[in-house]
């Protein structure tokens, strides 16, 4: 095999030596954070890169003609370096005064929204590390327990673009609740199939309807109204067409109590489609059929009661009415209160540490919890290249190691799936 691919971890991984050692300097929470998060990526991305190398060159992983050998290494150390960026930036944005004190807000605020779950049992303790980016989006990382998110630079002056962070933290709980998925999945019909496609994007709505309330909803209505006609009508695959994705938040908040908010949001929503021209139908994604926007309405708002049903019956979680829901109207009052809340917040939030081997959560003062080995996912990845290796004369076909490549789908989810990477 060409040994290029060798000299190009090494370079990742000279880098990512240079990054810990950096981070490991200082005693600043944060810091530690960044180093436990480098040594988490270089122990993970080097069981990673070793396992696929060796697999491929004593050929006991079987070729795919969807997946090639080369592609496999690239799209590995493409995924390494692409972590080392979002690391590296969020070490060096915490020296900018401005861009700290956002992201400090951000991070509590981000750590509030996944406490809901923490203390609803629904996920292990979890931390939380925010940066600028040029849009909202979430790092879903399979190697230490932390949420990379990445928010607005203009949320350093606009408050109200904090408000895609519940959606973002939904997505992070989707992933790494265990049996969560799973669970979403068998609440719903199968067909018709394009509403499969969304359900992680309604699951992230709904989520942030049940920690941030109302003023979620109508922060999602501004960042779909600014999207081109086009855009507006169009089914990615894994959105909601713009032009009925508020239904789920809307459904959700009137089914939780809100519902002078829902039917304010449901008729502004209505208001607007009039400048939209009163879209009716559009084209599912991989299909030359078109299904109509009404079927698509009825069906989201179903389906994002059923998943509030298993956060509140199946979960058990508790729903605490967000302070900034300011007498449950629909309009700006929800912004203003969302700037006054944002002035007190006092979370306490969980960092990342190595002790050992281990790499784990704490608050300063605590002892270590949630740990696991580092470079671990605590999934059953890891049981498949521990076995693997245990038994080489076992050969693995594609269907079994490509789960193991895309580690969890390792991608990059935005509110409007803005993708910067990922494989």
């Amino acid at each position: 095999m060409d040994t290029v691919w060798q000299d190009r971890w090494q370079a990742l991984t000279t880098q990512l030596a240079q990054m810990s050692a950096t981070y490991h300097q200082s005693s600043d929470p944060v810091n530690v954070s960044l180093h436990a998060l480098t040594e988490s990526l270089l122990a993970f991305g080097k069981d990673q890169f070793n396992f696929f190398w060796d697999g491929f060159k004593n050929k006991q992983l079987l070729p795919s003609m969807v997946l090639p050998r080369k592609h496999v290494l690239r799209a590995t150390l493409d995924q390494v370096a692409f972590d080392m960026a979002v690391i590296q930036r969020i070490s060096s944005q915490r020296s900018q005064a401005k861009l700290q004190t956002a992201q400090e807000l951000a991070d509590k605020l981000a750590q509030r929204a996944l406490n809901v779950a923490i203390e609803g049992k629904l996920l292990p303790k979890c931390s939380v590390l925010t940066y600028c980016n040029k849009s909202a989006n979430i790092r879903i990382i399979p190697y230490a327990p932390i949420a990379l998110i990445g928010i607005p630079f203009s949320a350093t002056k606009v408050n109200r673009d904090f408000l895609a962070i519940p959606h973002e933290v939904g997505h992070y709980v989707y992933h790494h609740a265990p049996g969560l998925a799973a669970q979403l999945h068998d609440c719903i019909p199968l067909y018709p199939d394009w509403i499969n496609h969304w359900l992680e994007e309604i699951f992230a709505d709904v989520y942030a309807a049940f920690v941030a309330g109302p003023v979620c909803g109508l922060s999602l209505q501004g960042l779909l109204l600014d999207n081109s006609q086009e855009k507006f009508v169009a089914d990615d695959g894994e959105h909601p067409p713009d032009a009925v994705r508020p239904c789920g938040i809307t459904e959700a908040l009137r089914h939780l109590g809100d519902k002078q908010a829902a039917d304010g949001l449901e008729q502004l929503w209505l208001d607007q489609l009039a400048t939209r021209h009163y879209p009716n139908e559009f084209t599912p994604y991989n299909s030359t059929t078109a299904a109509s926007f009404d079927q698509a309405k009825e069906l989201i708002a179903q389906t994002a009661v059923l998943f509030l049903d298993c956060l509140e019956n199946e979960w058990g979680l508790t729903r605490t009415t967000p302070p900034w829901t300011s007498g449950n109207k629909a309009d700006d009052t929800l912004f203003d209160s969302f700037d006054i809340f944002c002035d007190s917040l006092t979370v306490d939030p969980y960092y990342l540490k190595v002790e050992g081997e281990n790499v784990g959560v704490y608050k300063p003062g605590n002892s270590l919890e949630n740990a696991r080995p580092l470079g671990s996912t605590q999934t059953w990845r890891d049981w498949i290249k521990k076995e693997s290796r245990l038994q080489k004369e076992v050969l693995l076909p594609a269907q079994a190691w490509k789960p193991v490549f895309t580690a969890g789908y390792w991608p990059i989810k935005g509110p409007e799936g803005n993708s910067d990477g990922g494989i």
